[in-house]
């Protein structure tokens, strides 16, 4: 790999990627792997939620907070050095971050998780990322209560607004692209330029008629923008971004006219 960083201001400065974090950064989803092992049966409530949520009786700022409520603050510690200990990162997230880092993208994590379990992933691996994540705090009974730093001013159907986060960006003159796999991530989908997508989001994308690049290691992932930050293949034109029929506020009001585009 040419190793050689392009000038400031050439390439990286035009695009901005952000990535969620459970179950696409990192290999597993943290959240249901620490509700599995620190919580009596939590696997099982976990899955219930998870049933809910697909039948559309509750918002996925309601599932999160009642999969978190399950969490004790007395196991904080633990919790950490679990995460340290188990938790892998997706193969080819070194490559990945090393070609966006080369070209001088702008790279953030966006993640309904909680900052806790984040950052110390982050730190086993050296790596210096932005963090846009909820936060959590004790309650009364010892248990986790979920807080929402980056969620949208009025709507509460998210945790974090990921929407919000790649309007930011689009906003500031770049290209949006997002990496992601679940539920969390569908609104981000409806508004960046481009998605790369594997599981659930997949689903979701085809089911909304979002164009998507698939991925299950990032390996493919780095090979397309190698491709498209280097000059080998133009990329594909900036999309109209919105759903007019989305529930996602961010999404409607980018439907309704330009958003601040490059």
């Amino acid at each position: 790999m040419d190793a050689r960083a392009p000038e400031p201001g050439s390439v990286g400065d035009r695009w901005e990627v952000l990535i969620d974090f459970d179950g696409t950064l990192a290999e597993s989803n943290v959240a249901i792997d620490l509700i599995s092992e620190f919580v009596p049966d939590g696997l099982q409530v976990a899955r219930r939620v998870d049933e809910e949520l697909r039948a559309g009786r509750i918002t996925l700022r309601e599932a999160w907070a009642e999969e978190a409520g399950l969490l004790r603050s007395a196991d904080l510690s633990a919790m950490v050095g679990y995460v340290r200990e188990k938790v892998r990162l997706r193969a080819g997230s070194v490559e990945l971050l090393a070609l966006l880092q080369q070209y001088a993208v702008p790279t953030a994590v966006v993640s309904g998780g909680l900052g806790f379990y984040i950052a110390p992933l982050l730190e086993r691996e050296h790596l210096e990322l932005p963090v846009l994540s909820d936060e959590h705090r004790e309650r009364a009974d010892g248990r986790l209560e979920v807080v929402h730093p980056h969620g949208h001013p009025s709507c509460r159907l998210c945790g974090i607004c990921k929407a919000l986060a790649v309007r930011s960006a689009a906003e500031r003159g770049r290209r949006t692209v997002f990496l992601g796999d679940g539920s969390t991530d569908r609104y981000a989908a409806e508004v960046a330029d481009i998605v790369f997508a594997r599981r659930r989001l997949q689903e979701i994308c085809r089911s909304r008629g979002i164009r998507f690049y698939p991925f299950e290691d990032f390996f493919p992932v780095t090979e397309q923008l190698r491709r498209w930050l280097g000059g080998g293949e133009p990329p594909p034109p900036v999309r109209a971004a919105g759903r007019g029929e989305s529930e996602c506020p961010v999404s409607v009001e980018l439907s309704r006219g330009p958003a601040a585009r490059r």
